[in-house]
């Protein structure tokens, strides 16, 4: 397959980092955008009335080798230990948390968190909420 095509430029955009975008659209509406270096556009304005002139072909090529799987670093282990739930157990985590047992009606059997004078299990779910975030009950 191969083909050659005119467009009328309609911009070009220029990186800190030396590239250009070329983007120009054909008759049919078809747009086109190549990479170039912007030292091949320099001076270069929608406003001249150029046309993007591009051949192309599709060739068969010599199979690329698959990259060999790389191993992945060791991780510390306390990320190690949370990445290891899964999201069901974090799910249920935080339906305990939230005092409300998920996919049951039974009660919560986590441990009531650490209570603090004039508390009681009735309110340790909320309590331990607003003590993981940071926040004094009033």
């Amino acid at each position: 397959m191969k083909g050659s095509i005119l467009a009328h430029l309609r911009r070009v955009s220029t990186s800190p980092e030396g590239r250009a975008l070329v983007h120009a659209v054909d008759d049919a509406g078809l747009e086109y955008k190549i990479e170039v270096p912007v030292e091949a556009v320099r001076g270069v304005s929608p406003d001249q009335g150029l046309v993007l002139a591009l051949s192309w072909s599709l060739e068969a090529g010599p199979r690329v080798a698959e990259p060999a799987a790389t191993p992945m670093p060791a991780e510390p282990s306390s990320t190690a230990t949370t990445r290891s739930s899964t999201a069901s157990e974090v799910d249920q985590a935080f339906m305990e948390l939230m005092g409300r047992p998920r996919g049951s009606t039974s009660a919560v059997t986590s441990a009531p968190a650490a209570s603090t004078p004039g508390s009681s299990a009735a309110d340790s779910p909320s309590q331990g909420l607003a003590e993981l975030l940071g926040l004094r009950r009033v």
